[in-house]
Order: structure tokens, then sequence, then C-alpha cells
């Protein structure tokens, strides 16, 4: 081999381990290995009191990160209230000294600063569908039994211009505290049970977000979920307004005799369950 031939091979081998980490920095797997994966936060949930002095912690906060506080595309959620007046026993006891399961103000309705304070927390923006629906039925002249008839063109006015990722109407259910309360780590919970009409064509779709839902609050705290109750058939609704939206359910939160700290424990589990079903795991 001529010295001229020598020198070509030497500076050839040269250039190549000199251009050979320029080559690789470009390939993809090197893109994707210098590139972090973010890795999502499960949002945490506070119990807030009625007593301040008491407040109980069921899991610390976070400050939310930037992009969370800025976040442009949120989970929306509205809050509805067909049965506007339905009480809890011990929280008009506490009030009036008398007990009763219907009252015009100490009612499942006026739960709802606290209920968008516990989803927000969470996360989820949230609107109040502020009708009720009761006062609507007297001035009217009309029967308990046309509520969701009532408050149909409240709802589907306001769904005409906004737009929602889940819609809850929020009731509480009529039996007695044995059976709708649970005990979990020392603390007590009403119980949910997620209602569901099944004579409409969004049926299939409201089940599915149900379902999930319930199988999400059964994993936070153990059966405080009684599951998905489908309704149909004579003397029911059958569809409870749930044909205006395929994201639509009813929740049930305790029954007549909870009292407002179990009451309150649960819309925290509710708000979590909701982030950790369609927000976390969402891939929207």
């Amino acid at each position: 081999m001529t010295l001229l031939k020598k020198l070509q091979w030497s500076f050839g081998i040269l250039l190549f381990f000199f251009v050979l980490p320029v080559i690789a920095g470009q390939l993809p797997f090197n893109k994707q290995a210098s590139t972090p994966i973010k890795q999502s936060e499960d949002k945490q949930v506070v119990f807030a009191a009625t007593n301040l002095a008491e407040q109980s912690v069921l899991e610390q906060t976070k400050e939310p990160e930037p992009d969370q506080a800025l976040d442009p595309d949120p989970f929306k959620v509205l809050v509805l209230f067909t049965h506007t007046h339905e009480a809890y026993e011990p929280m008009v006891k506490a009030v009036s000294g008398k007990v009763a399961t219907s009252h015009e103000t100490v009612n499942i309705m006026s739960l709802k600063d606290k209920i968008v304070n516990h989803f927000n927390v969470n996360g989820l923006k949230t609107d109040v569908l502020d009708v009720d629906i009761m006062k609507k039925l007297q001035e009217e002249g009309k029967g308990y039994h046309e509520s969701y008839n009532v408050m149909r063109p409240y709802l589907s006015k306001h769904l005409e211009t906004n737009n929602y990722d889940l819609i809850v109407d929020l009731h509480r259910d009529s039996l007695k505290h044995d059976l709708t309360t649970i005990s979990y780590n020392g603390e007590n919970y009403a119980k949910i049970a997620i209602v569901v009409g099944a004579e409409h064509a969004n049926y299939r779709w409201n089940t599915a977000y149900a379902e999930s839902l319930s199988s999400t609050l059964n994993a936070i705290v153990p059966k405080i979920s009684k599951g998905v109750i489908s309704k149909s058939g004579d003397g029911v609704d059958g569809r409870y307004n749930q044909d205006l939206a395929k994201q639509m359910m009813i929740i049930e939160i305790g029954g007549i005799g909870n009292t407002e700290e179990e009451v309150n424990r649960t819309i925290a589990v509710i708000g979590k369950a909701i982030s950790k079903a369609f927000v976390n795991d969402s891939t929207k």
C-alpha cells in the first residue's frame, strides 16, 4: 500500500469516528430517551369539616403544577338537583329542632358550595344549574312526579350553550341510616347509589359512565357504592332527562338519616373518583 493510500485510509477512519456521535444523535430512539416522560399525578382531595376547628384531612393536598393551574381544556362537570328540597334528618333537626326529610333551605341543594369546592380541589371545573325545582312546582301548581319534566327545559337550554364532560343530578335515598352508611378506616361515609334510566337511546352510554365511576368509588372506599341501578317500566320516569346527554347520571348520596359529616366525606370521595375515572385516566 502506497503512503498516499495509507494516509487516505487513516483520514477516513478519523472522519468516521468524528461524525458518528452526530449521526447517532439524530436517531429516533435517542430522541425518545432524551425526552422526559411526564408522569401524571393522582389528584388529592380534602374533607372540609363543618367545624373548621375539627377539620379532618383525608389526604395531604399538593399545590397544583403551573400547567394544571392553567389547563386550557379542564374536565367540566355540571351539577344539578332535580329534587332540590330532599333533606337529611340530622341536618334539619340541628337547625329547626324538628325531624324532617324535606326542607326549603336545609337540603341537598344547600350543599352545592361544598360540592363545588371538593370537585375543584380535584381539578374539576364545576358549574351548578341553580334552579329550585320544588319551588317551580309550587309556582306552576304541579305535582312532585313532574319534577323531571319541569327541570327539562332549564337543563336543555343550558346545554345549548355549554358543553360538559360529565353531568350529575344529585339526590339522597329514602332508606334508613343503617342501610346507607359504611365505616372505613374509622370514619363513617354515606353510601352511594347511581341510577340510570333505561328507556332512551343514551342508556348504554350513561351506563358505561356510571359503571366506571362506581368501580372507581369502590376502589377508594370499598363498598361505598351500591352499584348502578337501571330504572324502567311502570311507575318510574325511565329517562330522568339523561336522553339529553350521553354522560349523565343520577347519584344518590346517603339516605334520610345520614349526618352532614358523613355526606361531606362522601362528596369528597365522589370528587376524587370522578378525577381518577375520567381525568387521570383520560385519553382526551
